[in-house]
């Protein structure tokens, strides 16, 4: 079946490659297989290179400041390279875009970020009493981010009811909606629901409160 699930985001320190000062070009890894717990549970991104379309990335995508701010650089190619997503960035020669590329060769900004669609999820593991693990074995990345602050996972940065895409889910997929609360669940099954699901509805409502904002 299909849901709409919203775009996502994630952040890492990235490993800085190499570094081209007169062309202002730094290649980094900017993605890997690391689980991060979404509102549904766990999300692994495969990284088989037939698991990722990279289309977007490579038709010189742009690199942001903190996903929302002004362009900086843009991706001049990228892979997927022993597990892991590889990218080579350049930066522009604008005033904020020498700042950032500044601060990334002198240890100061250290984060990359990137944004994402999920097409598809599959349960991978459920156990009872935790979290279910879901991969995505089609995802694309359309932007890359250098970030001062790492985002929360659980959260998201930035997102709105513009931006949705549509994911094929398991028929037993658990999707929330705005109406439910932590409330409310324990109302209705008040000892059936293990501790993960607590924390994660808790966090779908405080991301929902501040999207309304």
């Amino acid at each position: 079946m299909k849901t709409q699930i919203k775009k996502q985001y994630r952040t890492l320190n990235f490993e800085r490659g190499e570094v081209n000062e007169d062309d202002r070009t730094v290649e980094l890894s900017f993605s890997s297989e690391l689980p991060v717990m979404r509102y549904f549970g766990n999300e692994i991104l495969d990284h088989n290179p037939k698991s990722v379309d990279l289309s977007r990335l490579n038709n010189s995508a742009a690199v942001l400041e903190d996903h929302k701010g002004g362009q900086i650089g843009v991706v001049l190619g990228a892979k997927i390279e022993n597990g892991r997503g590889m990218a080579k960035i350049k930066f522009s020669q604008s005033q904020r875009g020498q700042e950032i590329y500044q601060d990334v060769l002198d240890g100061i900004r250290k984060n990359v970020s990137f944004g994402y669609e999920l097409r598809n999820l599959t349960l991978e593991e459920e156990k009872e009493g935790e979290a279910p693990t879901y991969r995505s074995t089609d995802w694309s990345p359309y932007e890359i981010s250098i970030v001062g602050v790492p985002a929360d996972p659980t959260v998201g940065i930035g997102r709105s009811s513009d931006e949705v895409v549509e994911c094929e889910v398991p028929e037993n997929f658990r999707d929330l909606t705005v109406n439910e609360t932590i409330l409310e669940e324990k109302e209705e099954t008040p000892n059936k629901i293990p501790n993960y699901r607590e924390k994660i509805l808790t966090l779908r409502k405080i991301s929902l409160r501040q999207q309304t904002k």
